[in-house]
């Protein structure tokens, strides 16, 4: 049995400490939009879309949410002008959706009352793995260590992408591995970073040396299947490496043991039998529907090379080694060992050839910052004078923290992507009061990413993913607005069903059209003309 003295405990002081540490890092994630909002950067010719990083895929999310809104709960690929049958597929989304009809929240403004919900939830559930981790309330200053890593470290990509001119560094591209980075890009990155700390902890209480329990309801194991059936919903990729993880730590227990005990497999069948329905799921979507088939196929997601993915670990990375080291050698089955193969299953994982690479890096901070808080306690401060520990704070937490400002300021600037002219706007509220859901709409890429999250429709071209056939019809996109004959401009239109052409600043970007002679005006507003075949 578990004794009560490694039983998890968190003050009330820690827990004001971190609700106040993760909104303050909550309010800097969204300062960009306070920026937005109430400096008038905008003005009167740029609407923002809703989304500021990673826009485009902030795009298909808030198509998701017009599709929940509508009382769906299988989506379709919007972004694509080809019908075909829905799919239950980031469920979270048409969740947010249904919630927004209820409750009249306008999907946007839901989606990031959302993220704040979700981030808050993330750091608190990281915090509980430090203290899962460190049980005794003596060992504070150790949680503390690690939650700060875990939630603001980052790379030195900001560095290193001036001086190479390559910002392949994870710290600026991979949200998924650092939980500030993952709050300021959707809904789904903290809710699976904070699934993925708190099965860490049912896992490291299951495995304490002296704990005997089967898994139940009250030591874990009915949080730790919930928590695996909804991570295999939210972001699946993230529970492979963990699964294996957990596989792995089971067999060496049993080689080291030798002896096979069904305890050890219930908390392994606990974690993985509840994901398996859903696995099996996407398996047979992936293989049997073609248009998940091809949106697969063209989610291509390459880890970068191992150097880049080192330093834009950078500083946490660094400060882990003699950590990593200390855990090889000793491979202590009180969190170590298990935290050990998880970092390696997902370092074997994102290297492992498969189109979505990087997806499996997910959670990575999470034993890097193990190992960092670890390597701080035993190590380095055995060789820094305890004055001299928080005045290296001063130099070590803007490096770690530098990547962000950088991701943070690029979203100051007003550009085309996350803001359109306004007239744009004005065309899709005419738009979405006189279209169906299965009309389909050619404009140029900025404009069509936005398309089905505002007007509710399908677009020809739309996002490099989730656009069937993308390379295809994008050139094809280009080739119209460029100028062609008039008969291959109605030899467009025909193939994709086209019902209403947008042409505005964007698409006249693109060349001067001679596809137009045949096309009815429908709809004027400054410099965006609306036209239907």
């Amino acid at each position: 049995m578990q004794s009560s003295r490694d039983a998890v405990h968190i003050t009330p002081a820690e827990w004001r400490w971190v609700v106040l540490f993760g909104s303050t890092l909550v309010l800097l994630a969204f300062s960009p939009f306070l920026w937005v909002a109430f400096s008038g950067v905008a003005g009167d010719q740029w609407q923002f879309m809703g989304v500021l990083n990673n826009y485009r895929d902030g795009a298909t999310y808030l198509s998701k949410m017009a599709q929940g809104a509508e009382g769906s709960w299988l989506i379709h690929f919007w972004h694509t002008s080809e019908p075909h049958p829905g799919v239950l597929i980031q469920v979270i989304y048409p969740a947010l959706g249904h919630l927004a009809s209820v409750t009249g929240i306008p999907p946007i403004a839901l989606f990031h009352v959302a993220r704040v919900v979700a981030s808050l939830i993330m750091y608190m559930a990281l915090y509980h793995l430090a203290a899962t981790i460190w049980p005794h309330t003596q060992k504070i200053r150790a949680r503390r260590i690690f939650f700060t890593i875990a939630s603001i470290g980052s790379g030195l990509g900001w560095l290193f992408w001036p001086l190479t001119g390559d910002n392949a560094f994870p710290d600026l591209t991979i949200p998924e591995i650092f939980p500030f980075y993952s709050s300021l890009v959707n809904v789904h990155f903290p809710l699976t970073l904070a699934c993925l700390a708190l099965l860490a902890s049912v896992c490291i209480s299951a495995f304490r040396p002296g704990v005997n329990d089967d898994p139940n309801v009250n030591n874990g194991g009915l949080i730790g299947g919930l928590l695996s059936f909804v991570l295999a919903l939210l972001y699946p990729q993230a529970l492979l490496p963990f699964g294996f993880a957990i596989a792995l730590y089971v067999l060496g227990y049993w080689l080291h043991q030798r002896e096979f005990k069904m305890r050890e497999m219930r908390w392994l069948l606990v974690i993985v039998l509840p994901a398996l329905p859903i696995a099996v799921y996407y398996a047979a979507i992936v293989t049997y529907n073609p248009v998940v088939g091809e949106w697969n196929q063209q989610n291509l997601t390459p880890s970068p090379s191992l150097l880049v993915m080192m330093l834009g670990l950078g500083v946490p990375l660094a400060m882990a080694v003699p950590g990593i080291v200390r855990s090889i050698r000793q491979f202590d089955q009180d969190g170590d060992r298990f935290m050990l193969l998880w970092l390696v299953v997902i370092v074997v994982a994102i290297y492992f050839p498969t189109n979505v690479q990087r997806r499996f890096a997910a959670g990575m901070m999470i034993p890097i910052a193990y190992f960092a808080a670890r390597a701080l306690e035993g190590f380095w401060f055995q060789y820094i004078n305890r004055r001299w520990r928080y005045r290296l704070l001063i130099l070590i937490v803007p490096l770690m923290v530098a990547s962000y400002v950088v991701l943070l300021v690029l979203n100051l600037n007003v550009s085309v992507g996350p803001f359109l002219n306004r007239d744009y706007a004005v065309a899709f509220q005419w738009l979405r009061t006189r279209t169906q859901s299965d009309d389909v709409l050619l404009a140029s890429e900025e404009v069509s990413v936005w398309i089905p999250g505002w007007v509710g429709t399908r677009v020809v071209y739309g996002h490099p993913y989730e656009t069937l056939d993308a390379n295809v019809k994008r050139a094809a996109m280009e080739r119209w607005y460029a100028g062609e004959s008039a008969a291959e401009c109605i030899e467009l239109l025909d193939d994709y069903h086209v019902d209403y052409i947008i042409l505005g600043p964007q698409e006249e970007l693109l060349g001067h059209t001679n596809c137009l002679d045949s096309l009815t005006p429908v709809f004027r507003y400054g410099s965006v003309v609306v036209y239907a075949p």
